[in-house]
């Protein structure tokens, strides 16, 4: 069994809980040595998102700051 970073167990916990019918969006991207991670819902007809990006996952995740904050 591999060994999962806190980071990456919470989005697996994130899946886990999704139950399909939120609207969830979950982007992961790594591009030219940066990932960037957006995740975006759309709560009470708006939408919400949270934006993060860093040298690895750990730090992407780690600095992903919601827009309504």
């Amino acid at each position: 069994m591999i060994e999962l970073s806190k980071q990456e167990q919470q989005l697996v916990e994130i899946l886990r809980e999704w139950t399909g019918n939120d609207e969830y969006r979950l982007n992961i991207e790594r591009t030219g040595g940066a990932w960037e991670i957006k995740l975006s819902m759309l709560y009470k007809k708006k939408k919400k998102w949270a934006r993060g990006v860093g040298t690895t996952f750990n730090e992407a995740w780690d600095s992903m700051a919601p827009s309504w904050a």
